[in-house]
């Protein structure tokens, strides 16, 4: 299917946006530009919706305290929580990069939406983001009634590396024995960081918000060390065991790079006996939950998320 015009229209401003950077003089400027290009799809998600409450907290991490930004769009007593760790790459992405499009997911679900403010490579690479993010919501899990919300009705997800991080939390609390999440949320992930890593997609679909080479920077800085990209912890669709997961909800972008990995995820949690509901959006790209302003679907796509995890 051909790209979704509002989509198109989306990719021709990335570019715009890109041509438009000074050539970097040095590894900080080229990093910059990057992180710049990531956070600037903030800049396509609309107004955030108005919330009830929101409430800035830390939590105590391995290494330093971890913020976490909690929404509300009612006053209503133990609300569901939704745990949410945003993309970026494990190199980019904020509180604030994510923070109207988790507002309208807030509202869209009548969920607490838990944005979970990690540490971000090169400062802080492999295996520190997915660590603050099992930290957070260990600590979330343990605080819910205290923060006004059911512990009863607890799911977790992430966007793009933030899936990921979201398949690693899950994993991590089922290999513990601990109590699980009700749901898991996956959108457009990553599964698999190995490099010549044998998707179709990486390069049928490069130059659809990410590119081979874009992709391949990220991971540089995340993960430095090659052979760590072989690790579960990294790549979750190399763990040799998927059941026992909550029930997921995994979505792709047709016009995506990491469409084919995370399509490969789906696949491996179904065979695995888990209760996965796999949609992949035609049309879409990668990130388009951050893109509410300018691409009306992701009003359709909040509403699948709030209809699963209702």
């Amino acid at each position: 299917m051909a790209l979704d015009p509002e989509a198109q229209a989306v990719l021709d401003e990335l570019a715009r946006r890109q041509q438009a950077q000074p050539e970097p003089r040095s590894d900080a400027e080229t990093l910059a530009n990057a992180r710049a290009m990531t956070n600037g799809l903030a800049d396509f998600s609309g107004p955030a919706a108005p919330m009830a409450k929101i409430t800035d907290i830390a939590i105590e991490g391995a290494g330093a305290a971890i913020p976490v930004r909690l929404y509300r769009s009612t006053d209503r007593p133990r609300l569901p929580l939704l745990v949410w760790y945003h993309g970026g790459g494990g190199m980019a992405g904020s509180l604030e990069s994510h923070h109207a499009a988790l507002a309208q997911l807030a509202e869209a679900t009548g969920r607490a939406v838990a944005s979970v403010g990690y540490r971000i490579a090169p400062e802080h690479p492999y295996p520190a983001p997915p660590a603050d993010c099992l930290a957070a919501t260990r600590a979330l899990i343990a605080r819910a009634a205290a923060l006004g919300c059911d512990p009863a009705r607890i799911a977790i997800g992430g966007d793009s590396i933030g899936g990921l991080f979201a398949a690693h939390v899950a994993l991590s609390l089922r290999n513990a024995g601990t109590a699980m999440p009700q749901a898991l949320v996956m959108l457009y992930p990553n599964t698999d960081l190995r490099p010549g890593r044998p998707w179709s997609s990486l390069t049928d679909e490069s130059g659809h918000v990410m590119t081979v080479e874009s992709l391949a920077y990220e991971n540089d800085l995340y993960i430095p060390a090659v052979a760590d990209r072989y690790s579960p912890g990294a790549s979750p669709l190399l763990a040799p065991d998927l059941s026992g997961l909550p029930p997921t909800l995994l979505v792709t972008s047709e016009h995506d790079p990491l469409r084919d990995e995370g399509e490969a995820f789906a696949a491996r949690l179904g065979e695995a006996g888990v209760a996965v509901t796999h949609a992949r959006e035609q049309g879409m790209i990668h990130g388009f939950l951050q893109m509410g302003g300018w691409i009306r679907r992701t009003a359709a796509l909040r509403a699948r998320i709030a209809a699963f995890l209702a």
